[in-house]
């Protein structure tokens, strides 16, 4: 078992020190927050609209994250050259297949990426439509529980070699060669558009410095609800929620996540 509370720290120190660009294709909806906690974060976040420019940018950028939440045609096309020019240079492609599983269209787009991203990201319905073009969900909000989807991640694991990450009440963090838990997290999470959105993008910051998929995505994640644990402590409303969680993506309290990490520990032992 790994130092979590060490590999947690030392993980965001190298990752503060290289403050790798994450160049995202994503939705609009979400845009604005995403990019403050990557900035947050200590990574350099881009957004781009423009084919033009996906050549250049994803030559200096050291992951993409991939997210299908608003749709059209010439976004279909722009996920997809930038999925293939990254996996060409070897770089991680993180998918957010927001969506997949309401309708016909989503779903298909998500099925198409998966082969060029390394790590996708989703909730348990979103990650049970990945592994059966007959499932049906409700969009973005998932109508199942995280462990639900668990042979659905096992199969697309099997199948694709990705690194599958399934977000809910406990994320699960599924790999060809490590499987993993995390159970820090809070039901205001639920309250806040776009948080979701946001952990892919932080997954993608920390897999441009640690090469370890499956480790990235449950250090990541980890810090994620930590983060929002901590900004809970100040308030439970959730526009404040969302000032506060950014506040503690920037500021996290260290000597507060080690006595989390130690107390989680202690209560599975």
């Amino acid at each position: 078992m790994i130092n979590l509370y060490q590999q947690l720290y030392d993980t965001h120190q190298q990752l503060q020190h290289a403050k790798p660009l994450v160049l995202n294709l994503t939705n609009y909806v979400t845009q604005d927050f995403m990019a403050n906690v990557l900035l947050a974060l200590g990574c350099a976040p881009i957004m781009s609209e423009s084919s033009e420019e996906l050549a250049e940018l994803t030559t200096i950028a050291h992951s993409l994250n991939l997210n299908i939440g608003t749709l059209d045609a010439e976004f279909t096309h722009r996920a997809t050259d930038a999925g293939k020019l990254m996996q060409q240079q070897n770089k991680c492609v993180v998918l957010d297949p927001v969506g997949a599983g309401a309708t016909r269209s989503r779903t298909k787009l998500a099925q198409e990426l998966l082969p060029l991203a390394n790590i996708v990201r989703g909730n348990a319905s979103e990650i049970m439509a990945l592994n059966s073009s007959s499932f049906s969900s409700y969009g973005v909000e998932s109508s199942v529980e995280s462990l639900s989807a668990m042979l659905s991640a096992q199969n697309i694991v099997k199948q694709t070699q990705r690194t599958i990450v399934v977000s809910g009440k406990i994320d699960l963090v599924y790999a060809p060669h490590a499987t993993y838990q995390n159970k820090f997290g809070i039901e205001l999470m639920t309250k806040v558009t776009g948080m979701g959105c946001c952990l892919s993008a932080v997954i993608a910051g920390f897999a441009a410095v640690c090469k370890d998929y499956a480790l990235a995505s449950y250090l990541a994640t980890v810090y994620y609800t930590l983060c929002a644990e901590q900004a809970a402590l100040d308030t439970s409303a959730p526009a404040s929620f969302k000032v506060k969680f950014i506040d503690c993506i920037y500021q996290p309290d260290w000597a507060w996540f080690e006595t989390r990490i130690k107390q989680s520990f202690a209560k599975e032992i």
